[in-house]
């Protein structure tokens, strides 16, 4: 498989993306999306996705370039049946470098360049699964896994190059951005899609917080505003909060070095907060201004938050604490405009939860299907799944053991 996801059944992967590439003891801000490796497979395998290095957007004018100055770089596989012409769009996570000293880290290993990168890969399980069981809205869409290799969630707008030491920087993630949605429109067919969701995990679920507009807007434009786009961002919801770990001060560190803009963020979050634009590379603050229909899935004791916004080895009561903010923020912001949901679970993960908890009868996937299918208007809770239990909850994190039966039967 090449998802990049975690198990459901451990809190901590085996290793995270950012421990693969760069070791322990790798001076990036890890945001703890997990490692799997990857494979490749023959043409006619089910699961094939074939790679794209956007090499005339990074030679080009647009300067679309990795850290390292490589092409960006996506994998495709093509939609069948009814999905042909419908898209499912995962940015890739993979933490931040935070200071300009950690980029140059970042930009030897493969969240910084894509000089190692295959030409084709397969794309299968979890929300790239072709079973309907797994992935009852999407199993038969078009899939692209968009890699991740900037740096800042696709937020750097900087025009010059940067010497460190010698090693050239290239903070071009809103470049990369629109060249990756210039060419699945242009030269993939993304230009008749019917159906859209964009979605990543970690720092690409703050990426399709940052961006979702931006996706839909341009998408809208090349379909005549036939398409119907939602954002689905997995465990994206970071919280601008300076405790122990400093968090909120290591992101907005990476937008004054990477020259975030509005061009690379969310243009209503940054009007909005024309005295302080900084507050728009977190996805707190960015949720409210969001139009396009969006349904995260987020857990309301994020294990990588937990350790890494609020502090190592906080208590149940801390933690709870922790909990019932995050759950108020996204209240009071996101949910403030009706189009949108959020699966909110109480299971102690980041990302890896697809088909994990049960809210409500149903777990993520079912759950997005019914909310991207009527919307949130129409359903009883309002796109709200909320499992709102007191951490630590081990049962919040798997269905009972007849759901298999149950949702085999729907």
């Amino acid at each position: 498989s090449a998802v990049l996801v975690c198990s459901v059944s451990s809190n901590k992967c085996a290793k995270t993306l950012v421990e693969h590439y760069y070791g322990v003891n790798h001076g990036q801000l890890d945001d703890g999306a997990c490692y799997t490796p990857s494979m490749e497979v023959e043409q006619d395998h089910p699961a094939f996705a074939q790679g794209y290095f956007l090499k005339e957007a990074a030679d080009g004018p647009e300067k679309a370039k990795c850290l390292d100055g490589t092409p960006a770089l996506y994998y495709h596989r093509k939609g069948k049946g009814s999905g042909i012409n419908k898209w499912f769009l995962h940015q890739q996570g993979g933490g931040w470098c935070y200071t300009e000293e950690g980029c140059v880290g970042r930009s030897k290993g493969a969240l910084g360049s894509t000089k190692a990168d295959k030409p084709t890969m397969a794309l299968d399980g979890g929300y790239f699964s072709m079973d309907p069981n797994q992935n009852p809205l999407m199993y038969n869409w078009n899939v692209v896994k968009l890699r991740y290799c900037d740096g800042a969630s696709l937020s750097g707008d900087k025009e010059t190059p940067t010497n460190m030491s010698g090693s050239v920087l290239h903070y071009r993630g809103r470049a990369i951005l629109d060249a990756e949605i210039k060419s699945l429109l242009i030269h993939r067919g993304m230009n008749k899609a019917t159906d859209v969701v964009v979605s990543g995990c970690s720092a690409g679920g703050l990426a399709t917080f940052l961006h979702c507009d931006r996706w839909a807007s341009a998408i809208k434009q090349a379909t005549k505003g036939v398409s119907k786009i939602a954002c689905m961002p997995d465990s994206g919801f970071f919280l601008d909060e300076d405790r122990i770990p400093m968090y909120g001060s290591k992101m907005r560190n990476v937008y004054k070095f990477q020259e975030s803009s509005a061009a690379g963020l969310n243009k209503a979050c940054v009007l909005a907060h024309s005295a302080d634009p900084e507050k728009c590379i977190f996805a707190q603050w960015v949720s409210e201004h969001i139009k396009t229909p969006t349904f995260p899935l987020q857990s309301m004791y994020d294990a990588w938050q937990t350790g890494n916004v609020l502090e190592p080895g906080a208590d149940a009561a801390t933690t709870n604490e922790f909990g019932k903010n995050l759950t108020g923020l996204v209240k009071s912001l996101l949910l403030r405009q009706p189009q949108h949901g959020i699966f909110l679970d109480s299971c102690h993960h980041h990302c890896g939860a697809w088909n994990g908890p049960l809210i409500n009868k149903m777990n993520s996937s079912f759950a997005l299907q019914e909310w991207y299918q009527k919307g949130s208007w129409a359903l009883s809770n309002k796109g709200f799944f909320n499992q709102n239990q007191v951490y630590p909850c081990n049962g919040c994190c798997k269905a009972p053991d007849h759901f298999e039966e149950m949702i085999t039967a729907r």
